[in-house]
C-alpha cells in the first residue's frame, strides 16, 4: 500500500494516488509535569502503533477558550500543553520516524508574534507541517492576521519551510459565489495551502456536494485539485454529541436517534455510522468520477474515546486503503475507464 519513495508527509500529500491518514492528537493538560506529560505521550504512541492500519502523522489542534456561535463551551476547557512542546514529547515516546502536523490559529496574535511564532517553530521544533486555522467569526475584529493573510506571510517571508493546510468546513455553503466554500478552497490553494482537513463528519451529502462542486469549479478553472482529508471522530456520550455540535458538526436528527437507541452500545454504533458514511462518500466520489484526493483524519475528542478512536482507526482505514489498492473490490466491480484517476 505504501510507496516507499513517498517517504515524507508532504511527499505523500502531492501524490493523489498514495492514501495518506492522519491521527489527531489533543496534547494534555499544561498542569502537567514533563515526566507525566511523556507517559501521556507514550500512552498515545502506544495506542496508535497497536493499531493494525499505519498512520502517516500526527496532527495536533489548536486548543483555546473560545465561544461558538455566541455560545460557551460544552465541556470544560484546560490549559493545554504548547502543541510543539508536545511534539517534542511525542518524539521521544516514538520509536520510529513521525510525522506531524500543527494547527495555528492564526488570529489572537499580531503579525510580529505570528512571525516569531513560526520562526521558532521550525528552527527550534524542526516542525514545518501546519494547518491555518482562523477565528469564530468573519464579523469579528481580531488582532492577529487570517488565514489567508498568514499563508501569504509564511510564502513571503519562509519560502520551502512550511507546508501549508487549511479547514474546510462541507456546510459553509454560500448564495454568493464569491463566498461559497469551493471558491474558498481555491483562493486558499493559490496562497500557498496544499492541503485541507475537513470538518468531523456525521452525514454524508454536505461533504460529497463540495467534493463535486470543487471538481466542477477546478475544471472551469484549469486547476488541480488539493487533498481534502475527511474527519471522523467517535461518540460514546451525550457529552461528546454536545461538544461537536457546538463545534458547529452537522448531525442529523436520524443519527443522533441511531447514536443513543436505548443508551446501550453508542460507541459501537458511533463506528458502525461512520464506517456507513465514509462508504457512502467513496462511493459517491467513485460513481460521480470526482477526483479530489481523499485523506483520513481521525479524531478522538475526548480522552475517555483514546480506545474507541483506535478502533475507528482500523475500521475507516480499512475501508479507505482498499479504496486506494489496485486490488480493491470498486477496481474489481468496474471497468478502470470510469475511475477516477487517483483510484486507479
Amino acid at each position: 500500500m505504501r510507496n516507499p519513495k513517498k517517504n515524507t508527509l508532504r511527499q505523500k500529500i502531492a501524490a493523489a494516488d498514495c492514501p495518506v491518514m492522519m491521527y489527531e492528537l489533543i496534547p494534555p493538560g499544561k498542569e502537567l509535569d514533563n515526566g507525566s506529560g511523556l507517559a501521556y505521550a507514550r500512552c498515545a504512541m502506544d495506542l496508535v502503533n497497536s493499531a493494525r492500519i499505519s498512520i502517516d502523522a500526527i496532527n495536533i489542534p489548536d486548543i483555546r477558550d473560545e465561544m461558538q456561535n455566541g455560545q460557551k463551551r460544552v465541556a470544560g476547557y484546560e490549559v493545554k500543553t504548547d502543541p510543539r512542546e508536545f511534539v517534542s514529547l511525542l518524539r521521544q515516546a516514538s520509536s520510529a520516524p513521525l510525522d506531524f502536523v500543527i494547527n495555528r490559529a492564526t488570529v489572537y496574535d499580531d503579525v510580529a508574534s505570528q512571525q516569531r511564532w513560526f520562526s521558532d517553530t521550525h528552527k527550534h521544533y524542526g516542525v514545518s507541517n501546519v494547518v491555518l486555522v482562523g477565528g469564530e467569526s468573519s464579523l469579528i475584529q481580531y488582532p492577529g492576521p487570517s488565514v489567508r493573510e498568514t499563508a501569504e506571510l509564511l510564502h513571503a517571508q519562509f519560502p520551502q519551510s512550511f507546508f501549508c493546510g487549511g479547514i474546510t468546513i462541507p456546510t459553509r455553503r454560500k448564495p454568493d459565489s464569491a463566498s461559497d466554500e469551493p471558491v474558498r478552497l481555491i483562493s486558499k490553494a493559490e496562497q500557498g495551502m496544499e492541503f485541507f482537513t475537513s470538518q468531523v463528519l456525521y452525514e454524508a451529502k454536505s461533504i460529497c456536494l463540495l467534493l463535486k462542486d470543487y471538481q466542477v469549479l477546478c475544471e472551469q478553472k484549469d486547476k488541480q485539485p488539493k487533498r481534502i482529508f475527511l474527519s471522523f471522530a467517535p461518540v460514546s456520550t451525550r457529552k461528546d454529541l454536545e461538544f461537536l455540535k457546538w463545534l458547529g458538526v452537522s448531525v442529523p436528527q436520524s443519527i443522533e436517534q441511531e447514536l443513543f437507541e436505548a443508551n446501550i452500545g453508542t460507541g459501537w454504533r458511533s463506528v458502525k455510522i461512520t464506517k456507513a458514511i465514509l462508504q457512502e462518500v467513496l462511493s459517491f466520489v467513485y460513481s460521480n468520477r470526482i477526483q479530489v484526493p481523499l485523506g483520513l483524519n481521525i479524531e478522538h475528542i475526548t480522552r475517555h474515546n483514546f480506545e474507541l478512536s483506535k478502533e475507528l482507526i482500523e475500521a475507516l482505514g480499512g475501508i479507505y486503503a482498499q479504496t486506494y489498492s489496485p486490488t480493491s473490490a470498486l477496481a474489481r466491480q468496474a471497468d478502470d475507464s470510469e475511475m477516477p484517476l487517483h483510484l486507479r
